[in-house]
């Protein structure tokens, strides 16, 4: 068995390696670009029925967010395209459905300014039987303009499914 200093120490040589990739010259990189987790899950009850599962229509969630930008050589602007994949699921039923469900597509500076916002919908159908249903959007363009000292790394682009109040209340409610 390992002394308690040597892992210590092992995961302390550990956590510098793993960081010091981290600490690179960063002129020239993309935003960091990904989901909100906050708003990355949604859940449609019954029309005119209290938020209970057993009143669930269907669930859905923001599964993952992939993205790819082009940044000047200055680092001040840069052309961010999102690839936004999701999954829906509901109870196993004979009828199929079709629904929509909006999301947006945010510019941050830091956790608490947002700079710009673009409002997407986006439809998916569940098969007769179906109880699951995987599919994604693109965003072909998001422009991230860094100012002053900011350089566009120092910026975010945030994925998120547009949620009433309540529906982030439901979500905290469950441990989301």
């Amino acid at each position: 068995m390992l002394q308690p200093s040597f892992r210590a120490a092992a995961l302390a040589t550990l956590t510098a390696a793993l960081l010091a990739g981290c600490s690179a010259d960063r002129s020239g990189s993309c935003p960091t670009m990904t989901a909100l987790v906050q708003a990355s899950e949604e859940s449609v009850f019954v029309p005119k029925s209290t938020p209970d599962p057993s009143n669930l229509l269907y669930a859905v969630e923001i599964t993952s967010v992939k993205g790819s930008c082009d940044v000047d050589k200055k680092a001040m602007d840069a052309d961010v395209s999102l690839d936004v994949h999701f999954r829906a699921t509901r109870a196993p039923s004979g009828a199929g459905a079709s629904y929509s469900v909006p999301y947006f597509v945010a510019v941050t500076e830091g956790t608490d300014r947002v700079l710009a916002k673009k409002n997407f919908t986006i439809g998916f159908t569940f098969a007769p039987g179906q109880a699951t249903a995987d599919f994604s959007d693109s965003v072909a363009s998001t422009d991230v303009k860094a100012k002053g000292e900011k350089r566009t790394y120092d910026y975010q682009v945030l994925v998120g499914l547009q949620l009433t109040k309540e529906q982030l209340d439901y979500n905290h409610s469950q441990g989301r």
